[in-house]
C-alpha cells in the first residue's frame, strides 16, 4: 500500500467516524452504571433479562457463526475464513503448550481457547456504535420514583419517629404505579414529610442528568447537532416544592448554561441500552473466573491425587508452620478468582467509560475518536491473553506434583 493510499484509508476512517458521531454518538452519556440494567422484566414470571446478558448472548452467537463459516467448506489447504480461524488457534495453542508443555497444553486448550474467544469477541462487539445508544428510555418521573425509594429508605433510618408515615407514603407509591403504571408522575408526599422528604431528594438526586429526546413513545431520538440542548438535571425538570415539572408552571425550563428550553413534543428520561458490554457486568467476570479456577482445581486433583493435592492446604505434616502455609495457599485460591474477576471488569468498565466520555466530549470530532477506539481494540485483545494465559499458568501449577520432584513436561514445555 503507497503513502498516498494509507492517507486516503486514514482520511476514510475519520470521516466514517466523523458520521458515525453525530448519527450514533451525539448522545450525551446514556447511563452509565456499575451494575448491568434489566431490559428485561419477569421473563416466565422469574428471569430478569439485562443488557450485558443479551450482550454475551450476541458473543455466544457470533462464535457460533464463525465456527460454522470456518468448517462448512473445510479443505486441505485451508483459505478464507478456515485460514484464519485456523491461524488464530495455531498461535493459541502454541502459547499454551509454550507455558503448558505439549501434554498439559493440549489438554487444557479447549476451556483456554473457549474463554480467550468468548472475551475477545464480547470485549470487540461493545465497541459497536449500537452498544449504549439504542435502548429504552425510562421517564424522568419513573426515575423520580425510584430515587424516592431510595429517600424513603434512608429517611426511616435518620427519622424513627416518622416510620410510620413513610411506610405509609411507600404503600401509596406501590399501588401508584400499579394502577397509573412506570411513568405515571408520583403522588405528592404527605404534608408530616414532605419538606424532610424535598430536602434529601433534591441533595441526593436533584443533580442526576436526564436527557431530552425529540418526539414521545417509542420513536425517541436524540437531537442531532451541536448546540441543541441534550441534557437537563431532575431539579431543573421538576419544581420539588411545588411538585410538578416546571414546564408545568412556565411553559418551559431554563437548564444549566442559562438558555430556555420548550419541551413541547419532546420527552425527559434516560437511556437503559439494550447493549451493554457483557465484562463491565461484574456477573459475567465472575462466572468465568469460576469456571476457569474450578477447571484448574480439577486437573490438580487429577494429576496430584485428591488427598495430594488437598495436602497443600492442609499440611499437618509440617507442623503449625506448614499449616499456616497451607492456610495463605488456599486464601491464595480464593484470591485467584477475585483478581481475574477485578482485573477483566476494571479494564473493561474503565474502558467504556473512557469511549463514552470521549464521545460526549468530542460529538463534533469523532475523527479523534478513532485513536481511544483502537486502544480499546488493543486493550480488549490484550485483557483476553492476560485471562488465557493465567488461566493456563494456574492450571500448570496445580498440576506439577507438590513433592519437590521435577514435572515431566516441565513448566516451560522444554
Amino acid at each position: 500500500m503507497t503513502g498516498k493510499q494509507k492517507f486516503i484509508l486514514i482520511a476514510l476512517v475519520a470521516l466514517v467516524a466523523t458520521v458515525l458521531g453525530r448519527l450514533f454518538l451525539n448522545a450525551p452519556i446514556s447511563h452509565i452504571s456499575f451494575a448491568a440494567e434489566t431490559v428485561g422484566n419477569d421473563i416466565f414470571g422469574w428471569w430478569n433479562i439485562t443488557n450485558s446478558l443479551i450482550a454475551a448472548w450476541v458473543a455466544m452467537a457470533v462464535i457460533v457463526l464463525l465456527a460454522v463459516l470456518a468448517t462448512r467448506k473445510m479443505a486441505l489447504v485451508p483459505h478464507g475464513m478456515q485460514n484464519l480461524v485456523e491461524a488464530s488457534l495455531e498461535w493459541l495453542l502454541g502459547l499454551v503448550e509454550g507455558i503448558a508443555g505439549k501434554e498439559h497444553g493440549r489438554r487444557f486448550f479447549p476451556l483456554v481457547a473457549t474463554i480467550f474467544l468468548f472475551i475477545l469477541i464480547g470485549n470487540w462487539l461493545s465497541l459497536l456504535p449500537i452498544f449504549g445508544t439504542i435502548g429504552k428510555v425510562d421517564s424522568a418521573e419513573f426515575v423520580l420514583t425510584e430515587e424516592l425509594g431510595e429517600v424513603l429508605g434512608d429517611l426511616k433510618e435518620d427519622f424513627p419517629a416518622l416510620e410510620s408515615e413513610l411506610v405509609a407514603y411507600e404503600a401509596v407509591l406501590e399501588e401508584h404505579e400499579e394502577t397509573h403504571g412506570r411513568d405515571a408522575a408520583p403522588p405528592r408526599p404527605p404534608e408530616a414529610i414532605f419538606q424532610q422528604v424535598v430536602r434529601v431528594l433534591d441533595a441526593e438526586a436533584g443533580d442526576d442528568r436526564l436527557a431530552i429526546f425529540d418526539g414521545s413513545g417509542s420513536l425517541l431520538m436524540i437531537p442531532i447537532g451541536y448546540k441543541k440542548v441534550k441534557e437537563i438535571r431532575l431539579n431543573e425538570y421538576w419544581d420539588f416544592n411545588a411538585w410538578r415539572p416546571r414546564a408545568e408552571i412556565t411553559g418551559g425550563v431554563v437548564v444549566s448554561d442559562e438558555s430556555e428550553v420548550d419541551l413541547e413534543g419532546k420527552t425527559v428520561g434516560i437511556l437503559l441500552p439494550y447493549f451493554r458490554s457483557m465484562n463491565t457486568d461484574i456477573m459475567n467476570p465472575l462466572a468465568i473466573a469460576l469456571i476457569a479456577m474450578f477447571m484448574v482445581e480439577f486437573w490438580g486433583i487429577r494429576a496430584n491425587g485428591f488427598f495430594s493435592y488437598v495436602g497443600r492446604f492442609a499440611n499437618f505434616k509440617q507442623g503449625p508452620i506448614g499449616v499456616f502455609v497451607g492456610g495463605l495457599e488456599a486464601i491464595s485460591e480464593f484470591a485467584k478468582v477475585i483478581s481475574f474477576t477485578v482485573r477483566l471488569l476494571g479494564n473493561m468498565f474503565a474502558g467504556e467509560v473512557l469511549i463514552f466520555s470521549m464521545v460526549f466530549l468530542l460529538p463534533v470530532l469523532a475523527g479523534v475518536f478513532v485513536f481511544p477506539f483502537l486502544l480499546e481494540v488493543f486493550v480488549g485483545f490484550i485483557q483476553a491473553v492476560i485471562f488465557a494465559v493465567l488461566t493456563v499458568v494456574f492450571a500448570t501449577i496445580a498440576v506439577t506434583s507438590h513433592n519437590g520432584q521435577a514435572e515431566e513436561e516441565g513448566v516451560s514445555g522444554h
